[in-house]
């Protein structure tokens, strides 16, 4: 009995391990290339007008209508979506930037994307969008490649409800209804601060 067990952790142990290293042996390109071959067809997270699929090792702790903050390895994601973008097929026009530590643009199943990363001190500021919606966290290098995997894991399985999204549109007098959404930001950056800390001190 304790044989089969202890045979069951090491299979389990030993899967995991070969994950991760297969993971961390691919590039970023790789990553999102592999992961946005194909539509993601499963959901086990539901919202109004969206739904989607949260890896596991994930967890909402937030929920605010179209914006959700989701925690994994002790890192907060925030994951906003842009249901004007959507609603107006509106494809994201970012372009690498003098301070971008990595910047990658793809296109994907009609679908635009891009992959930033910043360097922030001793950590990295990564900012995934694709699908319509962004991801944002900050991470220690040795999780950047974790990141981008489970984050357009997450964005690749969006699924929009068109019926709710008209409605919502149609019943609110939104500011956003001509533009794309965005995170909001200080009005003077600050180098040493990024946006997450600015929405976290907004928060409280």
């Amino acid at each position: 009995m304790y044989k089969k067990i202890i045979i069951v952790l090491c299979l389990f142990l030993f899967t995991g391990c070969t994950r991760t290293y297969y993971m961390n042996s691919l590039s970023y390109e790789e990553i999102l290339n592999n992961a946005t071959i194909e539509e993601n067809n499963l959901h086990n997270t539901n919202n109004k007008g969206f739904k989607y699929y949260l890896p596991t090792g994930f967890s909402v702790t937030k929920d605010n209508e179209f914006n959700q903050t989701l925690t994994s390895h002790n890192n907060i994601y925030y994951l906003n979506i842009d249901i004007v973008s959507y609603y107006y097929k509106k494809g994201s026009e970012e372009t690498k930037e003098i301070d971008d530590y990595y910047f990658y643009k793809f296109n994907k199943n009609n679908k635009d994307g891009y992959l930033r990363i910043r360097k922030n001190n001793d950590k990295f500021f990564v900012e995934l969008c694709y699908n319509y919606a962004i991801i944002e966290v900050e991470v220690e290098e040795n999780e950047i490649k974790y990141a981008v995997s489970r984050g357009i894991t997450i964005l690749n399985s969006i699924k929009y409800n068109d019926t709710v999204i008209e409605k919502k549109l149609n019943d609110k007098d939104l500011e956003s209804k001509e533009t794309a959404y965005k995170i909001p930001e200080p009005k003077e950056k600050n180098e040493i601060k990024n946006v997450l800390e600015y929405i976290n001190e907004n928060e409280e």
